[in-house]
């Protein structure tokens, strides 16, 4: 890569030529363009359309989570009968052997403040 021509002035002839240039380009762009008429009637559905809009906008917004939940739940992997029952089992067992231990624990406690109180 030349970099000694990346930095080099431009001639005042090449200035010129390239800004009669843009000028010309963006002259054509305006007259490409067609102008656009507005319909009176376009802008009374608009406006209606937008005062309809937040009424109704809380509902869609609830729809649309309510379609993602359906769809989210279709993706999940439910359990089989038998792995809840062993899952519901293995918690009920931990919630037992929970309760007898504290209940040790409470049952031991009450008695040593028995015997320091009274």
């Amino acid at each position: 890569m030349n970099l000694g021509k990346l930095f080099q002035k431009k001639s005042e002839s090449t200035r010129d030529k390239s800004a009669k240039s843009q000028r010309g380009e963006s002259l054509k762009k305006q007259v490409q363009k067609p102008s656009k008429a507005k319909k009176p009637d376009t802008a009374v559905r608009k406006s209606s359309r937008k005062a309809d809009e937040p009424r109704f906008q809380w509902w869609n917004r609830f729809r649309q989570y309510l379609r993602d939940v359906v769809y989210e739940l279709r993706k999940v992997i439910w359990p089989s009968r038998k792995e809840t029952l062993g899952s519901t089992s293995v918690v009920l067992v931990i919630v037992l052997l929970c309760a007898v231990y504290l209940g040790i624990i409470d049952a031991i406690l009450s008695r040593l403040v028995r015997i320091f109180v009274g």
